[in-house]
């Protein structure tokens, strides 16, 4: 059995501030169609313009502030 990795998609989904976007998956395709099943609409903004998603597989933190 693969073991899930961590997809991150860093200054995604920009309104005011830049969001992101976290997706728990066995391959990047399988995170996309779970961030599609969840947000249509996230999904498209990140095929069209948003940033590449690292895959995450090591210990890491990670610290995102809101803002408006």
């Amino acid at each position: 059995m693969m073991k899930l990795k961590l997809f991150v998609w860093d200054g995604a989904l920009e309104d005011y501030s830049k969001g992101v976007v976290f997706a728990l998956a066995h391959t990047e395709e399988e995170a996309l169609a779970l961030i599609e099943a969840r947000d249509h609409v996230a999904h498209s903004v990140l095929l069209r313009d948003g940033p590449k998603s690292r895959c995450v597989e090591t210990p890491e933190a990670f610290v995102v502030w809101g803002g408006g």
